[in-house]
């Protein structure tokens, strides 16, 4: 099994649990590597969320105490998750997400609910869901450009609340050429692209990001690819890594991305994990 995640949260943002009660977790799962990517500075669309610089900095502080604690039993990695249109806090690694768009002033946050999604849509987008699709995308584009992030997280997460197409068709050329757009343009970076299982442990996918055709068109064009769970909570560590290591072999990928205790990336067999 893979043993390795780093795309987790704490209480220090919207985790449930600790950070110690995280690594305790990870540690007692028989994880080697793991890493704690809280939510940097989010107030600018909603105030109060995500961690402001004085948070952030004891963020940090316990995050090094616990990597001493865990020194030579377990790789302890200090991360954060900038939001594209966000400000860039600095730690160990750097996960490059969107998780808003703006339109007509307004920040509008794709993953909150789909009550409120489907009302910005309605009232910004005139309830052209195809038009909010390209604006994402175009957002998402800028990413790297932005943040300056070691890998891109949850790429479509903008399909959190569209299970069987409810509001637009995936397989759509309206919905995949500004997608596959914006891939290309990330893709040209370097960067690895994270399947993320969080959606399908929260009951909202049953498939991880990126989706299988997403991840297919990623196979084609040479690009690498992580897997993380997205864990809110200490029980979600490594969920659906099985699923997620099938969908990538089944997509022609024969390896996965991990990060490295000296820094970088290291390249993981599939058929090494099971």
């Amino acid at each position: 099994m893979l043993r390795a995640d780093f795309h987790t949260h704490t209480t220090f943002c919207d985790g449930r649990n600790t950070p110690r009660e995280m690594a305790q977790a990870a540690y007692q799962k028989g994880f080697t590597d793991f890493g704690i990517s809280g939510h940097a500075d989010f107030s600018f669309c909603d105030p109060g969320f995500g961690m402001g610089d004085e948070a952030f900095e004891e963020y940090k502080q316990e995050l090094r105490r616990l990597r001493e604690a865990y020194a030579g039993r377990m790789n302890l990695y200090i991360g954060v998750e900038l939001d594209c249109l966000g400000p860039v806090q600095e730690a160990d690694y750097a996960i490059g997400s969107t998780h808003c768009v703006l339109k007509n002033g307004e920040y509008v946050c794709v993953d909150d609910t789909e009550e409120r999604l489907s009302e910005a849509v309605m009232r910004l987008w005139g309830g052209d869901w195809y038009a909010f699709v390209r604006d994402y995308f175009e957002t998402e584009a800028r990413v790297f450009e932005r943040t300056h992030c070691d890998w891109i997280g949850h790429f479509d997460l903008l399909t959190k609340f569209n299970g069987r197409g409810r509001y637009f068709d995936e397989k759509s050329d309206d919905y995949l050429e500004p997608a596959l757009s914006a891939m290309r343009r990330l893709n040209r970076e370097g960067l690895p692209f994270e399947m993320n299982t969080g959606a399908i442990s929260r009951g909202y996918r049953d498939e991880p990001y990126l989706s299988g055709i997403l991840l297919k068109e990623l196979n084609l064009m040479g690009g690498r690819i992580m897997i993380n769970s997205d864990s809110h909570g200490r029980e979600n560590i490594g969920y659906g890594f099985d699923r997620a290591l099938k969908a990538a072999w089944e997509s022609g990928f024969r390896r996965v991305c991990a990060l490295a205790p000296g820094g970088g990336f290291r390249e993981l067999d599939i058929l090494d994990l099971g």
